[in-house]
């Protein structure tokens, strides 16, 4: 007599070849259950709450999102309105240097003179300048 088992994928009943070893009823409906599993798997969203699963990765569906002007300009809209705003709120003194800024410093420590802001004009009209070379007062 002999013993016909159902194959777990298809349903259909066969004579196994390999005792207790064999499920299914073809190579084929082996291979299309070990899919069906995987997909299954690559769709299953763990659960937070059970610490003793192991994490199972979830991988993002296979669709393309198409690109449209309306949503590009929306993006560059937001950006610009981003960049304004903290530009408005950010007080100078915290503002990055410029190259421009950076090269007005270089010429201003460059030079020899100081215009010193408070002391008055001597009796011919003349500014008070500090001479950072001598350490001297100098009017010109």
């Amino acid at each position: 007599m002999t013993k016909t088992e159902i194959c777990k994928y298809c349903g259909g009943d066969y004579v196994p070849k390999r005792r207790g070893a064999q499920k299914f009823c073809s190579n084929s409906c082996r291979s299309l259950n070990w899919k069906n599993n995987q997909q299954i798997k690559e769709l299953k969203v763990p659960d937070v709450n059970s610490i003793d699963e192991k994490p199972v990765l979830v991988q993002k569906p296979s669709f393309h999102e198409k690109m449209s002007l309306a949503g590009i300009a929306n993006a560059a809209a937001g950006a610009a309105v981003s960049e304004i705003a903290k530009n408005i709120i950010t007080p100078n003194a915290n503002k990055p240097a410029t190259k421009k800024d950076i090269e007005d410093l270089k010429a201003f420590l460059k030079s020899r003179y100081f215009l010193v802001k408070n002391m008055r004009r001597d009796i011919h009209g003349r500014q008070a300048y500090f001479d950072i070379i001598t350490g001297n007062i100098i009017y010109k």
